[in-house]
C-alpha cells in the first residue's frame, strides 16, 4: 500500500511539473526570451573567470576546467530546481499571506502543490548553459552522462530543500519573503566560488545551514572524480535535507492559522 502511495505521489509530482512547464511555455516568445537571457547572463558572468584564470592559471587548485564543471553543475541544478519547483521562490510569501488556504483541501501533499504549480522559464536557460559548460570542461566523457544527471538532480534537490527550509520560517517569523530569497541567493553565490577559498567556521556553515557545498562543490567533485562512495554520500545528504525540509514544513503547517482566501486550486 505504501509503495503504491509513493508511486502515486511521484506520478503526481511529474504531472504537476509538466503542467506548470507547459503553462510557462504558453507564451513562447516570452519563454524563449527569458531562457535565452539567462543563458547569456551565465555566459557573461563566466567571462570573469576566463579572464582571471588566463592570468593566474589556477586558484588553489581550481583551473578553467574545474570552474566550468563547478559553474555548470550549479547552473544546471538551480535551473532544474526552478523548472520543476519554481514555487520555492514564493514559499515564504504564500505562507505569510495565507495563500496556502487554496491548496490545503487538495488530496496530495500541500508542499508539492506549492512548489510545483509554478515553473521558471529562466531555469531552462540555466540547464542548457550549465550542461554546455560541463561538456566544454573536457572532464566528462559521454559514458559519464549518468553521473552528471545524478549530480544535477542532487544539486536541485539541495537547492529546493534549502529554499523550503528558509521559506518555512515564515510560519513562525511572519513576513520574511525578502530574507528567505536572500538566503537562497546566498547559497547560489557561495557555491560558485572555489571550495578551498573558505575555511574554518565559514566552511562548516557552507556544508550545514547554507548548504552551498552540496549544491556545487560535492556534485562537481563527483563529476570530476566519479566513485560509488561519492555518489552514495551525495544521495544520502540530498535525501536527508529533503526529509528535514519536508518535516519542518509539516511542523509549521500544524501551526498555520490560514488567511482569508476562499478560492481553491483544482
Amino acid at each position: 500500500m505504501r509503495t503504491s502511495t509513493i508511486g502515486g505521489t511521484l506520478r503526481f509530482a511529474v504531472a504537476l511539473a509538466r503542467t506548470s512547464l507547459a503553462a510557462a511555455m504558453a507564451h513562447r516568445g516570452t519563454f524563449v526570451m527569458q531562457a535565452g537571457l539567462m543563458a547569456l547572463n551565465n555566459a557573461i558572468f563566466f567571462t570573469f573567470w576566463i579572464v582571471l584564470l588566463r592570468r593566474v592559471r589556477t586558484i588553489r587548485g581550481y583551473g578553467l576546467s574545474e570552474m566550468l564543471v563547478l559553474y555548470g553543475i550549479v547552473a544546471a541544478g538551480v535551473g532544474l530546481a526552478m523548472v520543476v519547483a519554481g514555487g520555492m521562490r514564493q514559499l515564504a510569501r504564500v505562507i505569510d499571506e495565507g495563500e496556502l488556504d487554496a491548496v490545503l483541501a487538495q488530496p496530495k501533499p500541500t508542499l508539492l502543490y506549492v512548489l510545483g504549480r509554478r515553473s521558471g522559464a529562466s531555469g531552462v536557460g540555466d540547464i542548457v548553459s550549465g550542461l554546455v559548460m560541463i561538456a566544454l570542461s573536457g572532464a566528462v566523457r559521454p559514458i559519464g552522462a549518468p553521473v552528471v544527471l545524478l549530480a544535477t538532480v542532487a544539486s536541485a534537490v539541495m537547492m529546493v530543500s534549502s529554499a523550503v527550509l528558509f521559506g518555512s520560517l515564515a510560519f513562525w517569523l511572519g513576513p520574511i519573503d525578502a530574507a528567505a530569497r536572500q538566503l537562497s541567493d546566498l547559497v547560489v553565490t557561495f557555491s560558485l566560488y572555489p571550495e578551498p577559498l573558505f575555511g574554518g567556521a565559514l566552511r562548516v556553515l557552507l556544508f550545514t545551514l547554507v548548504p552551498a557545498g552540496f549544491v556545487g562543490y560535492v556534485p562537481a567533485r563527483l563529476i570530476r572524480a566519479p566513485s560509488i562512495g561519492g555518489a552514495a554520500e551525495l544521495i544520502a545528504v540530498a535525501a536527508a535535507y529533503a526529509a528535514l525540509a519536508t518535516a519542518v514544513f509539516a511542523r509549521g503547517l500544524k501551526s498555520y492559522c490560514g488567511g482569508s482566501r476562499l478560492d481553491l486550486v483544482g
